[in-house]
């Protein structure tokens, strides 16, 4: 009876830690290539072009202040109504990082309720419900205090860019660390 007892356990023991390496290598498989609003990392730029002129048409995006930015208003989960502005850079005709910039409608540098330092606070809430609770805070020599996520080849960065600005930063790990490698071949070749 001990015997088979002991037994049960240690097949108990086994299958819980076959479960739990099984699921830790599915998880650290996830691509987590997510973005917003239907955009990802690795979307080719004619679905990202195609993609904004379906939102567009529906009137969800608009153009932005300047040539190359879309512009989307957040008001859900927020204080007051936030322009969300974006236009990924493209690597491989792919989105490989995507700069966005937080701003209050109402800013004015006379509003200090609505600069940027409230603004990257409610950001960060923002943050914790889209992709999770677990930021973590780096205090960086040139941008100040930074918050960042990385899971599975996706890093977030949201930190305060001015007086005026919150900027998020997504980037494609993967295509980081190939980038570097390329850049590092090219140094080793010019010297």
């Amino acid at each position: 009876m001990k015997k088979v007892l002991n037994g049960a356990i240690l097949a108990i023991i086994f299958g819980t830690l076959v479960i739990s390496c099984t699921k830790s290598r599915s998880e650290s498989n996830t691509k987590y290539d997510s973005l917003f609003l239907g955009i990802s990392l690795g979307m080719e730029s004619k679905a990202f072009y195609d993609h904004c002129w379906e939102y567009n048409k529906r009137k969800v995006f608009t153009h932005g202040p300047t040539n190359q930015n879309v512009e989307y208003k957040l008001v859900e989960g927020i204080n007051s109504p936030v322009s969300m502005r974006f236009y990924p850079t493209f690597y491989k005709d792919k989105i490989f990082e995507m700069p966005v910039t937080f701003t209050y409608d109402a800013w004015a540098p006379w509003n200090r309720q609505f600069r940027s330092d409230t603004l990257l606070v409610n950001m960060l809430k923002v943050f914790k419900k889209w992709y999770g609770p677990d930021f973590k805070e780096l205090d960086h020599y040139t941008m100040g205090k930074v918050y960042y996520k990385m899971d599975g080849k996706r890093r977030i960065n949201l930190f305060i860019k001015d007086d005026q600005f919150v900027q998020a930063v997504f980037t494609d790990l993967k295509v980081e660390k190939e980038l570097k490698k390329l850049s590092e071949e090219q140094s080793k070749k010019t010297n």
